[in-house]
């Protein structure tokens, strides 16, 4: 490649970065149920397919926990692999098979209408800028490092701090799978990540939480580009 073709590929790399919003707002936009609950990785369908049809539904998060036996119930899972079986399956109503708190103790109990579904996924690299262009386009799901300060947040912009991977006790850090649902500038120009948390109402600002956009580090806060984030698509 010569001095031109990189420069023109520079400046187009620029010209994408001016014409992105400088702020993505999925809640806001209707596309993201306001509602906080446990969702596990419904939420990110549910926007799918409200953009697809522009039909708000709530689907079925007791069908991943008695239904999806790659994962683990109440006990968190893998994002793929919640995927793949959205792919393979479907997803029931909410109304049809609602949420119990609670594996079942009689195990799935299928034979629902499918009334959602997914053709795959796809994974987003692992820097801020491409998470970035993801969110643009839908809501998109992330592993964070989740320290324990996070389960007593009460809002704010949550800041970089070098977290350990293992805590005084001995035990691993856990992660945690949230939806990021969109991206802005606060009042004091920090750039900030919005994040729809599956604790109900009571957790941080409603139930969503904010941190920082944009920190050099590599990772970003909270691990942000640690792992791939990965969104559901129709095709």
């Amino acid at each position: 490649m010569n001095l031109l073709q990189i420069l023109k590929k520079v400046k187009q790399k620029e010209d994408m970065r001016s014409l992105r919003r400088s702020k993505v707002d999925w809640v806001e936009t209707g596309v993201v149920s306001p509602v906080v609950r446990e969702q596990k990785h419904c939420a990110s369908v549910e926007a799918l397919h409200y953009m697809k049809t522009n039909q708000s539904i709530m689907l079925s998060v007791q069908q991943l926990i008695d239904c999806d036996t790659k994962n683990n119930g109440c006990n968190a899972g893998h994002s793929e692999d919640a995927l793949e079986y959205i792919k393979k399956n479907g997803l029931w109503s909410e109304s049809s098979y609602p949420y119990m708190y609670q594996s079942n103790s009689l195990g799935c109990k299928g034979n629902k209408t499918v009334v959602a579904r997914i053709s795959g996924f796809e994974t987003v690299s692992r820097t801020e800028e491409a998470l970035e262009e993801a969110v643009a386009k839908q809501p998109v799901i992330i592993r964070l490092k989740w320290p324990p300060s996070m389960h007593n947040y009460k809002g704010g912009i949550v800041e970089y701090e070098d977290l350990p991977t293992t805590l005084p006790d001995g035990t691993e850090l856990r992660w945690h799978a949230v939806i990021i649902v969109g991206y802005g500038t606060d009042s004091n120009g920090v750039k900030f990540w919005r994040l729809k948390n599956s604790w109900g109402e009571t957790w941080g600002e409603g139930g969503y939480g904010r941190i920082r956009r944009h920190v050099h580090n590599g990772q970003g806060v909270l691990g942000i580009c640690a792992y791939p984030a990965v969104y559901p698509v129709v095709w």
